[in-house]
């Protein structure tokens, strides 16, 4: 038995629009998907969990695809990956496709997603257009023979197709532009009222002061602190604002291994921090620099640059970990990524629940990373070990 929250985009979002009770102190009484999460039997058949993991489910057959609310049908792409990943012949999965190497799983999604398939694009459009009214599929139409396939991206980038799980265009003629469609497609936003909201007009939201825009001061994590001194390697140290962007370059996975990307990259892992920072703490633009806290560490070059303003550090987030990553001086392992030195910080006002938009949607709405209020401790390295000694290609610890 598994519980499932009251989902954002589902009739779940309306389970309470008026006011919170709570069943656990008797103000309501317990209704599974309206005053508490639902209940959900899952089946689990643990002698075939193999054979579960290295095949695609039946239920895709049943249920289709979706997101954000629509679903659509996916017989079409479960058959052509039967003939394109072939199928088990026999055991519990038999008949399925099958997902037994990356290539697999990432041909899996490639056909399912609307973003990479063309026909499966215009049928996403045409089950949002059964919802407003008005005929979106002219946003893939001109791509719906288009179909982006695993090859197809290790020989190039590709450019993706205009999906409705986005609300913005991938568009010859547009740059993406979050709420475009809303905008000029006539889509109604996802919110209780279906259009951009500035009064948040909910008990809890009240409560924290929250109805309108209000300015939050940073937090203080005490996570920095702590780390301030206490492991010394002879350079000076400084605690500065944490900032972790989309990148410049891309916004969930770059190219770094392109020879032009690792150019414009410098080839590994790079931190931006302001001029005056930097100079205080002896950092010149390229040095190798350390950050860390008492949740992790990162090692990674030092990008000097006016554009960024004191007390702040830089790193755009989900820069591959692949290339040049020196072992951290405070760890003794190999250097972090963007999140080693954050954490999930719950707050009150992300787990309303049954309010529209301020329903949990994952990725979106609920309890998340704190973008802006952690602090790391940053200084030069002073000695950067690549970890290449013996016994480092198993077990990442610096060469006793």
């Amino acid at each position: 038995m598994v519980t499932l929250p009251l989902l954002h985009d589902a009739p779940a979002e309306l389970g309470q629009p008026f006011d919170v009770k709570d069943w656990k102190h008797g103000e309501c009484d317990l209704i599974p998907g309206k005053t508490a999460p639902n209940f959900i039997t899952v089946e689990r058949d643990y002698p075939n969990t193999y054979a579960r993991f290295t095949s695609l489910g039946p239920l895709m057959d049943k249920l289709g695809n979706g997101g954000k609310g629509i679903s659509w049908n996916t017989e079409k792409e479960v058959n052509f990956l039967k003939e394109l990943n072939y199928t088990h012949i026999d055991g519990a999965n038999a008949g399925r496709p099958k997902i037994e190497s990356a290539i697999d799983a990432a041909e899996v999604i490639l056909t399912l997603a609307p973003e990479t398939n063309g026909q499966v694009a215009v049928k996403a459009w045409a089950a949002l257009s059964e919802m407003t009214g008005l005929d979106h599929t002219h946003l893939a139409k001109n791509k719906e023979e288009e179909k982006i396939r695993f090859r197809d991206v290790v020989a190039q980038p590709r450019k993706i197709i205009s999906s409705p799980t986005w609300s913005g265009l991938e568009d010859e003629h547009v740059s993406y532009n979050a709420g475009y469609t809303n905008v000029h497609e006539l889509i109604p936003w996802r919110t209780l009222t279906g259009r951009q909201q500035f009064y948040q007009d909910h008990e809890w939201m009240r409560a924290f002061g929250e109805s309108l825009l209000v300015y939050r001061p940073p937090i203080n994590t005490k996570a920095a602190a702590p780390m301030l001194g206490a492991k010394p390697n002879g350079n000076p140290e400084k605690a500065l604002n944490w900032i972790t962007p989309h990148q410049k370059w891309g916004i969930h996975s770059t190219y770094s291994d392109n020879l032009l990307m690792l150019t414009l990259s410098r080839g590994g892992p790079i931190v931006w921090l302001s001029e005056d920072d930097a100079r205080e703490i002896g950092v010149e633009d390229n040095d190798w620099i350390e950050l860390f806290n008492a949740n992790g560490a990162i090692a990674a070059r030092a990008v000097v640059s006016q554009r960024v303003m004191p007390g702040m550090v830089m790193m755009y987030h989900a820069q591959e970990r692949i290339v040049n990553i020196p072992g951290s001086e405070v760890t003794g392992t190999r250097g972090g990524i963007h999140n080693s030195v954050t954490r999930v910080c719950p707050k009150p006002t992300h787990m309303i629940g049954g309010y529209a938009q301020y329903s949990y949607g994952f990725n979106y709405y609920g309890t998340v990373g704190s973008n802006r209020d952690e602090f790391v401790v940053v200084r030069k390295m002073h000695n950067v070990d690549w970890l290449d000694g013996e016994g480092n290609d198993d077990v990442q610890e610096a060469v006793k």
